[in-house]
C-alpha cells in the first residue's frame, strides 16, 4: 500500500492499536533478566542486571522510485500503542546480521534488495541491554513475495515517499529508537553518495 500524506498513515496507526486487557503480572517467558557484579575504576564492585536477550538488525528499505518501506504494528508496551517503525528482528541460530536483516525484510514486507549496506551497530539501551543492533539500507528494494509472519505477529507495510519518512522523522512520529538511528544513517550515507541533480529524491533539501 502507497501512503502518501500523514491522515491516512494516522488512520492506520489507530487500527494498529494494542490495548491491555488484563492486570500485569509477575514472570518472564521471552526475556530472561541475569545479575552479574562488575569491578568499576575506582575498586567498587557493583552489581548490575540486564535482559538476556539476542541480537538483532534493522533495516530501511529504499526503493528505486525513492520510496521508503516502513511498517506499523501493535506495539503493546507503547503509550501510543502502535508505532511506524523498519523491519526489524533478532537472529535466528548462527545467522549474522545482514542474514537476519534480509530475512526479516522478507518475512514483514515481502520485499527484497539489490544491494545491503551495512550503516554500522549501536546499542539500544546500554544500561539494560548488552547486546547491539546492527542498522543496514536495503536498496533498490522491490515486492517478491508475500508476508510470512511469525505466529501472533500482525504488521501492515506501507511505500511511502523518502522525504515523507523525513518529516514523519522530524514530527517525532518515529519513536522506536532503533529506527530513528537508522533512517538518520541511512539519510548521511545516501547524502553522501547520491548527488541531488542525479537523485534528487535520496538527499533532504
Amino acid at each position: 500500500m502507497f501512503v502518501d500524506n500523514i491522515d491516512d498513515l494516522n488512520n492506520i496507526l489507530k487500527e494498529c492499536k494494542a490495548s491491555a486487557c488484563s492486570e500485569v503480572s509477575d514472570g518472564g517467558r521471552f526475556y530472561k533478566v541475569k545479575s552479574q557484579f562488575f569491578l568499576f575504576p575506582d575498586g567498587q564492585i557493583q552489581n548490575r542486571e540486564y535482559l538476556d536477550k539476542r541480537r538483532a538488525s534493522v533495516v530501511v528499505p529504499v526503493t528505486n522510485e525513492g520510496n521508503v518501506v516502513v511498517v506499523i504494528q501493535p506495539i503493546a508496551l507503547s503509550e501510543e500503542g502502535s508505532l511506524i517503525e523498519f523491519p526489524a528482528g533478532y537472529f535466528e541460530f548462527n545467522e549474522s546480521g545482514i542474514e537476519a536483516g534480509i530475512r526479516e525484510l522478507s518475512e514483514e514486507t515481502g520485499y527484497a534488495a539489490e544491494n545491503i549496506v551495512y550503516l554500522g551497530s549501536h546499542y539500544q539501551d546500554p544500561g539494560s541491554i548488552r547486546q547491539k543492533v546492527d542498522t543496514f539500507l536495503a536498496l533498490g528494494c522491490k515486492k517478491s513475495t508475500l508476508q510470512n509472519l511469525d505466529k501472533g505477529e500482525f504488521i501492515k507495510y506501507l511505500e511511502i515517499p523518502y522525504e515523507m519518512a523525513l518529516e514523519l522523522s522530524d514530527a517525532g512520529y518515529f519513536m522506536d529508537a532503533n529506527s530513528y538511528i537508522a533512517l538518520n544513517k541511512s539519510n548521511s550515507y545516501l547524502s553522501k553518495y547520491y548527488d541531488n541533480d542525479k537523485n534528487p529524491v535520496f538527499k533532504k533539501s
